[in-house]
């Protein structure tokens, strides 16, 4: 009998300002861009522009001012624009289109049943893929490395990104098979990624891109109490008891514990699972107290 292959993730911690590059590897698992493939790509788009332009005249107004700056695809710190990412992304036959286009409402009403997400906002980039199954949150400057997210959750998490700002793009076609090479990257066995971060893996990343606090996992408790709020916030219902939000929150709580249980390869033990609930009840129980 073969030894059977142990699942890894491929996944790029941030470097420099380079989070794009990243995004779009951590998408294609494998070191498939390097910064100077999207230095180039970014080169040939600034041409198809000018050669456009041109067409116009090389004597108005916006011609002059146009070969009189800087590439607009790419900064002086590394960052890549949205036609870069984009064109990187469409070079290898995928499609990707905004969450909010009219043709991705099935998208929108079960993201579970997509194959990736890549978001931005500002100069950051991350990727949400599915791999062998199971969702994982990629973001190049999560301190603990990856995350899993349950089938169950990954709506809420992408509407907490949408509520952060973030622009959502869906990614389908069919993605090509993971490089092998390593590259700037590291592989991740799946049993060592849970919903809480990858074992083994803490690190201060690089550059000032402020993509953590969003990508970064939280306890089911702040998750489900944060969302709950934000909820009634949209609805107008913020008079409702502070009793009713914390009921809420266990409802949610208990829905992403089931999910994360049956779609987690590296969920905890039974036992650690009840410790985890009497100790949600108890936080709970002093929450409702304060509130009296």
């Amino acid at each position: 009998k073969k030894a059977s292959r142990r699942m890894e993730v491929y996944w790029e911690p941030q470097k420099a300002a380079f989070c794009g590059v990243h995004a779009v590897n951590n998408l294609l698992q494998g070191p498939f861009y390097s910064e100077w493939d999207f230095s180039q790509i970014a080169l040939a788009l600034t041409e198809e522009e000018r050669k456009l332009m041109a067409e116009r005249g090389t004597q108005t107004n916006d011609y002059l001012t146009f070969m009189a700056k800087d590439s607009t695809h790419v900064d002086e710190s590394g960052n890549f624009s949205i036609e870069v990412i984009k064109k990187a992304i469409t070079n290898v036959s995928l499609e990707i289109t905004s969450l909010e286009h009219p043709r991705m409402k099935g998208a929108k009403k079960d993201p579970h049943k997509e194959i990736a997400f890549i978001c931005n906002l500002a100069n950051h980039w991350l990727t949400i893929r599915k791999i062998a199954g199971v969702w994982y949150n990629l973001n190049s400057t999560l301190r603990h490395g990856p995350h899993t997210i349950s089938d169950l959750y990954l709506g809420a998490f992408l509407q907490q990104l949408a509520l952060d700002n973030y622009s959502i793009f869906v990614v389908q076609g069919r993605l090509p098979d993971p490089l092998q090479e390593k590259g700037n990257g590291m592989r991740l066995p799946t049993t060592k990624i849970s919903t809480k971060g990858t074992e083994g893996v803490e690190f201060k990343t690089e550059g000032k891109n402020n993509g953590d606090q969003a990508g970064a996992p939280k306890s089911d408790l702040e998750r489900a109490l944060e969302m709950s709020r934000q909820d009634l916030e949209r609805k107008g219902s913020i008079e409702q008891s502070e009793e009713d939000l914390i009921k809420r929150a266990i409802e949610l709580s208990k829905i992403e514990t089931e999910g994360s249980g049956t779609n987690n390869p590296a969920s905890s033990s039974a036992g650690q699972a009840c410790i985890e609930d009497d100790e949600l009840q108890r936080a709970l129980a002093l929450s409702m107290q304060e509130g009296q």
